[in-house]
């Protein structure tokens, strides 16, 4: 077997991926934070370089896009309208899971939630 192949590792959980990947078993938890975008945009995420993947949801009353640069508008980024989700994870988005993020929103007072799916070592 070359390389790391899921289909014949007999993968049945997040633990067991991580297991095959990192060849021992590597833990994770859930880094909840809130943050409120205005119409200048804002860092979100703390933990990039450890983390496996994220999970971003606009609870606030305005709508909110995110992107991975500073410049980010509402007509250039992942637009996020009151109430909806947004999911990324290694598995399927590679590394743009380690990048940085920003978020943008149409007025103040706005709110994320975001949860971070961060490595917590071997």
């Amino acid at each position: 077997m070359d390389g790391f192949d899921l289909v014949t590792r007999n993968i049945h959980s997040a633990r067991d991926a991580l297991l095959a990947w990192y060849g021992f078993l590597q833990t994770t938890s859930p880094i909840e934070n809130d943050y409120s975008p205005a119409g200048t945009a804002i860092p979100i995420g703390k933990y990039g370089n450890t983390r496996l993947g994220y999970m971003i949801s606009n609870t606030g009353s305005a709508n909110v896009a995110i992107g991975f640069s500073a410049g980010v508008t509402l007509t250039t980024g992942i637009l996020l309208l009151q109430g909806a989700a947004f999911i990324s994870n290694w598995l399927t988005d590679g590394e743009a899971v380690f990048a940085p993020l920003w978020a943008i929103s149409t007025a103040g007072g706005s709110t994320i939630h975001m949860v971070e799916n961060v490595l917590q070592g071997g």
